[in-house]
């Protein structure tokens, strides 16, 4: 009988995965790229009748605003590159010639629905969904963050249609930020120079919330990794590929 050593087994090589995600802790944070002094905004379009009378834009704050609105019952978000990273071609006597870019363009598809009506009468948080105070709508309204502060969520359909419906056409585009746990640390995902590709006008159904498929360009992205201390809760440091940076 042959004796099992690392050198002939193959299963002493292999690790056991131990990879831990929530899947219902995802955020996702969307900005359009329209600067006015040091705030960001997102104009509402002539077509457009949102918010109170006169009311001309939407606050997305420099961070982004939290938007909602998206499908669990399916895959809800997939980022596809705009074309493959490396190409091979094959070449006389069985070789070939490898090609490689670091093109990272690409689409992010969304499933989403409508989940609210936006608010119409806060010239703060116009169309921001809301469920209390005196125009009460359906929605999920005003939450709180881990430190008890309000959190406004915005419906991201609405914010696409915006979007794509810019007086003259979108020439700033947006950025959305998806953020997400694994493994006891905070993954960032950054999509930018964001422009909205398809979203659809308007869709109806019976015993169903209707899928409204939103296909997003976007011209660059990054990937984050943020350290938590366990004892404060706050970012140690942030980590953009194998660097650190101070944030």
């Amino acid at each position: 009988m042959a004796t099992v050593t690392p050198s002939n087994d193959i299963s002493y090589f292999q690790p056991i995965i131990r990879g831990i995600q929530n899947v219902g802790s995802a955020q996702i944070l969307y900005r359009y790229n329209y600067k006015s002094g040091d705030k960001y905004y997102l104009p509402i379009p002539s077509n457009f009748a949102v918010g109170p009378e006169g009311q001309t834009s939407i606050d997305c704050q420099e961070d982004g605003i939290p938007v909602a609105g998206f499908r669990l019952d399916s895959e809800f978000l997939r980022a596809n590159p705009q074309i493959a990273s490396a190409f091979t071609i094959p070449v006389l006597g069985g070789g070939g010639v490898s090609l490689t870019n670091n093109n990272r363009t690409g689409t992010l598809n969304l499933a989403c629905t409508r989940v609210a009506a936006p608010n119409i009468f806060s010239t703060e948080h116009v169309a921001e969904m809301v469920s209390e105070g005196s125009n009460n709508m359906s929605g999920i309204g005003v939450t709180k963050d881990k430190d008890g502060n309000d959190q406004h969520y915005w419906d991201f359909v609405t914010l696409a249609q915006l979007q794509q419906g810019q007086d003259g056409g979108d020439s700033y585009g947006a950025q959305i930020t998806i953020k997400f746990g694994f493994c006891g640390t905070t993954v960032t995902v950054t999509f930018e120079g964001c422009t909205i590709a398809t979203v659809d006008p308007l869709g109806m159904s019976g015993n169903d919330a209707v899928n409204y498929g939103v296909a997003v360009n976007y011209l660059n992205w990054k990937l984050q990794y943020s350290a938590i201390d366990s004892k404060t809760g706050k970012l140690e440091g942030a980590y953009w590929g194998g660097g650190k940076s101070n944030l």
